[in-house]
């Protein structure tokens, strides 16, 4: 699924717009851009969040990089900021939204004298709120302010502070650039590495590997959980290996990468087996079944299929053994091997009578008689349907089916 942001690409407003081709135009110009400045060359509007005119919250000295605030000042600052925010949300609840942003941009174009992270925390909490109103010149104006601060930050100081890039990265993340998320957690691993530090790593990978799954980045996300789960696994942290193991199977069958969505499977089994969690043994092993069709193998789709019932069955699981029924009944009908889907769906409704499962009874019915069809055995097509439609007439469901089944038998039973 692709993010809001990007269905709604082509609703950006004209000063969005603007504000973009302003960005382009910054590659080629140095620190003292018209933008940076806050003024435009070409008459184009300035970005909100950059400083402009000297604000009264702002000691001329201090806007003017003579001196810093002192710690009286910045409580002071910092209680004034609060109360621009008090004054925006009260805004934005009278549904006055345009007005709400324009104390929160004078807002965040101060919190940057408090420091990165406290302007990363109201960047973040402002972005959460643009994404949802769609505000989308909003959104624009917030990416390259955070563009200025990671250029700051990998930039122009020789260590990199790693918790301020994950909280750049987050704040990305709020405001839909998923993409430079990425990035920035990609410079955070490299870092953690060369430090050796794996709580950091680890950290970094979880967060590259969510939000690779939230952007449909399915490789990304693969190799993040496989990091991870060698990580949980060199340190014999065993169940938190098993979720990182969960995360792969499903990323894996999204791939379509059967091979090693089923290696991770037989994983899980081995793990839920040993605590003797059946339900979850015959789920997986029906997975692998699926995977081991998809991948032309069905011999070995058909041994899982058919312990996956039998684990069922014994544990009296029948919701599960009729789930493996149908898979491998399915099976053999994708196969042409009509006396054999046969045989199975007889057995799958034995399944449903002592389950007393009228419905899935019903659809059993419905398939036989597909299948019997296909084999222009119409004597017995015509009895299967006419059960299913039984079925139906009690269940109050898809007798409409059943009868236009029933109807197409007869026309060719009647030689019509």
């Amino acid at each position: 699924m692709c993010s809001k942001f990007a269905l709604q690409l082509f609703t950006v407003s004209a000063q969005a717009l603007t504000l973009l081709i302003l960005g382009l135009a910054m590659s080629t110009l140095g620190p003292e851009s018209a933008l940076a400045q806050g003024e435009s060359r070409r008459g184009l509007p300035a970005n909100p969040l950059e400083l402009t005119e000297v604000d009264p919250l702002i000691p001329e000295a201090v806007w003017q990089g003579e001196a810093v605030l002192t710690e009286a000042q910045r409580r002071g600052l910092a209680t004034a900021l609060d109360q621009l925010n008090a004054e925006a949300l009260a805004a934005f609840s009278q549904g006055r939204v345009t007005a709400a942003f324009e104390l929160w941009n004078r807002e965040l174009r101060l919190r940057r004298f408090l420091g990165t992270e406290a302007e990363l925390e109201a960047l973040q909490r402002v972005g959460e709120l643009a994404w949802q109103q769609e505000e989308f010149y909003q959104l624009q104006v917030m990416r390259e302010r955070l563009r200025r601060l990671q250029m700051r930050e990998l930039d122009e100081v020789e260590t990199p502070n790693l918790q301020r890039l994950m909280a750049l990265a987050q704040t990305y993340e709020t405001v839909g650039a998923r993409s430079a998320a990425l990035e920035v957690y990609e410079v955070v691993l490299e870092w953690a590495r060369s430090r050796g530090d794996e709580a950091k790593q680890e950290e970094a990978w979880q967060r590259l590997g969510e939000t690779a799954l939230q952007d449909l980045n399915y490789e990304a996300a693969a190799q993040a959980y496989e990091a991870l789960r060698e990580l949980a696994r060199q340190r014999g942290d065993r169940q938190t290996e098993v979720v990182y193991l969960t995360e792969l199977a499903y990323i894996y069958d999204r791939l379509q990468a059967y091979d090693q969505a089923i290696e991770v499977k037989q994983e899980l089994i081995a793990y839920y087996r040993g605590l003797n969690n059946v339900a979850r043994v015959t789920a997986f092993k029906i997975a692998v079944g699926q995977d081991l069709e998809n991948s032309e193998r069905p011999n070995e789709a058909i041994a899982q299929y058919q312990q996956a019932y039998r684990l069922a069955w014994e544990a009296l699981q029948f919701y599960r053994a009729q789930e493996a029924l149908t898979a491998l009944a399915q099976l053999y009908e994708r196969y042409g091997d009509w006396e054999a889907a046969l045989e199975v769906y007889q057995a799958q409704i034995e399944t449903h009578e002592i389950a007393r499962n009228q419905y899935g009874l019903m659809m059993t019915y419905g398939r036989m008689g597909q299948v019997h069809q296909e084999q222009q055995n119409y004597p017995a097509a015509l009895n299967s349907f006419r059960r299913g439609l039984q079925l139906a007439q009690q269940l109050g469901n898809r007798e409409a089916y059943f009868q236009s089944r029933i109807d197409t038998v007869n026309r060719a039973l009647s030689g019509g």
